[in-house]
């Protein structure tokens, strides 16, 4: 990663260390969707974020940005956390992968 591209993740991952700090009554009660907005880089940027909840043992709640490169591509950044076996972790890279 260059280092534009670790500012970005760094971004997502920061708002994903914050979840991880709730108590699991709190984690449950975060809504569906919701923007953040950050300044990145000099930008303020967007950060997204969906709360999936699978059933009552397993949560997924990630963030992603992205930014333009090269004109006409983008590249995006994840991030998240899940609450299953009442545990809060992180989310694994496969489990990014699905919302790429």
């Amino acid at each position: 990663m260059n280092s534009i591209d670790i500012v970005y993740q760094k971004a997502v991952d920061e708002e994903a260390e914050k979840i991880l700090k709730l108590t699991i009554t709190d984690f449950i009660k975060i809504g569906e969707y919701g923007t953040i907005e950050k300044i990145i880089n000099g930008k303020k940027t967007a950060i997204g974020w969906w709360h999936y909840k699978f059933n009552n043992n397993l949560h997924h709640v990630f963030f992603q940005t992205s930014r333009r490169f090269l004109l006409i591509f983008h590249r995006i950044y994840l991030s998240g956390v899940k609450l299953e076996n009442d545990k809060l972790l992180t989310l694994t890279n496969e489990e990014l992968d699905a919302y790429s």
